[in-house]
């Protein structure tokens, strides 16, 4: 259902639409996002009450082709059951329009994070390599090859897991046919495997391909082949070899271009066998590249309106806080006294075993015998993570103030209006401004004030709050 407003403006009135729900239950709240078959919207699913993902698709129901290819890829997912795989929750048709309904990841996806950080830490690069490379193992054991592996396409959750989504061009394998419509490309050119590119049959090892473009890509700040044209790319997949990253990026070990060169050969036959042991020889390598220094930590920005909020004026840039609201700032106080304790600061998460000294005496590339397969090991990310530092700590403030939200314990647009002031607090740090964060995060604690006598933060949500609260103050300068 559409509703349609007529606003005033300017003398004449203009016909807005209002809100727009899918099977009476899906209210689409804002676009995240168009693709050449879909458009993805963040929504309301008013019958369980939370925050999900509605991916649209844009072609019309009554085309066979496209109504096949969206059933397939939700039944596809919804089979799927691996912490790096989206998870697709429903889906339907709703105004002669396929949906599908997944959860709402937080972002950003990696593409967004290269076009705002660049390249990333090797150690981090890795690591997001590992977790696409496990989701598609799950995926290739259910006989699905994805076929448009990109960074826009591995999206990171709250907690810092990469999923892998978008699985609307993904071919199930030993299919009867191809429900590709016509004139479409199939797969983005800069990460187009050389069989793909040449009009073969994509398979398991042409998404290894792609997500060597995609490390390539995070190491560098850009894939190993581009062209004016996508003729011109996918003309490179075929016929050059891309420059080993260590040119582009001085100070990288060999091994990794050892990595990259297996997993960019252009015969399938000589990439890694599988995405399982793809896995194994990335957890290998990233062992054997140094932790990443205090000062090349990220922050991950996950997603929110961009933009500061407005600067609270400079009197009332003090903490501890001494302006109103006393019975509030006594509960947020007491609840960081008691989650800090005034003890030693919190273990620093370790990211990375020592240099392994068998990768850096490594064979020209990875095999069977020279980088065998690890014992599978427990699913973790606590390795993912960077030293505590001051901008750790902002993102530590975002995951609570994400999670406090989702559970209705802060409104929505409180939630959004902390987040803007973290960004601002983000900035600072950024910049090397800590006296600047600090001032910033004595208004962030005010706004909480604020907001708390407001009703617009629970009790519950201070609660939540408390911990990372106390480590952002830690970490930066206090205001007298």
């Amino acid at each position: 259902m559409v509703c349609v407003v007529a606003v005033p403006v300017g003398g004449q009135y203009v016909r807005v639409m209002e809100t727009r729900v899918l099977a009476g239950r899906y209210r689409l709240v804002k676009s995240l996002g168009r693709g050449g078959f879909s458009e993805v919207w963040q929504a309301e699913d008013s019958v369980l009450g939370r925050a999900v993902a509605v991916k649209v698709f844009t072609a019309p129901a009554s085309d066979p082709d496209v109504v096949a290819r969206f059933h397939r890829e939700a039944r596809t997912v919804a089979a799927l059951r691996h912490p790096n795989v989206v998870v697709v929750f429903d889906a339907g048709i709703g105004q002669d329009m396929p949906y599908v309904v997944m959860e709402l990841l937080a972002g950003p996806s990696l593409d967004r994070l290269l076009a705002m950080r660049g390249p990333l830490p090797a150690e981090v690069a890795l690591g997001y390599a590992e977790q696409a490379a496990a989701g598609l193992a799950a995926a290739h054991a259910a006989g699905v090859v994805h076929r448009d592996i990109k960074p826009a396409n591995l999206v990171l959750d709250s907690d810092g897991t990469l999923k892998v989504v978008d699985f609307g061009i993904a071919s199930l394998g030993g299919a009867a046919a191809s429900l590709t419509a016509a004139g479409v490309t199939v797969g983005t050119p800069a990460y187009l495997s050389p069989e793909q590119a040449a009009g073969r049959p994509a398979e398991p090892r042409s998404d290894l391909y792609a997500l060597g473009c995609v490390l390539y890509a995070l190491l560098t700040g850009t894939p190993p082949f581009t062209g004016e044209h996508p003729v011109a790319t996918a003309h490179q997949h075929l016929h050059a070899t891309a420059p080993p990253v260590h040119e582009l990026r001085p100070g990288l070990p060999p091994v990794i271009d050892q990595l990259l060169a297996t997993m960019l050969a252009k015969n399938p036959a000589d990439r890694p066998p599988d995405a399982a042991t793809l896995q194994g020889w990335l957890a290998q390598v990233r062992q054997a590249v140094p932790p990443a220094a205090p000062a090349a930590t990220m922050l991950i920005p996950f997603a929110g309106p961009a933009g500061s909020p407005p600067q609270r004026p400079s009197w009332q840039r003090r903490w501890p806080l001494a302006l109103g609201g006393a019975v509030v700032i006594a509960v947020l106080f007491a609840i960081l006294a008691l989650t800090h304790g005034g003890g030693a600061p919190p273990a620093q998460a370790g990211s990375s075993a020592p240099s392994h000294p068998a990768a850096a005496a490594a064979p020209s590339r990875p095999t069977a015998t020279a980088v065998s397969r690890p014992e599978p090991a427990p699913h973790r990310h606590a390795h993912h993570h960077a030293p505590l530092t001051p901008a750790s700590a902002v993102n530590a403030v975002q995951r609570a103030i994400l999670k406090a939200g989702n559970s209705g314990a802060i409104q929505p647009q409180a939630a959004t209006d902390l987040q803007n002031q973290l960004t601002g607090i983000s900035q600072s740090i950024s910049q090397g401004n800590l006296q600047d964060a600090g001032h910033k995060a004595g208004d962030l604690l005010h706004h909480i004030g604020d907001l708390t006598r407001n009703g617009q933060i629970s009790t519950r949500g201070l609660t939540m709050l408390g911990p990372s609260i106390s480590e952002l103050t830690r970490q930066l300068p206090q205001q007298s």
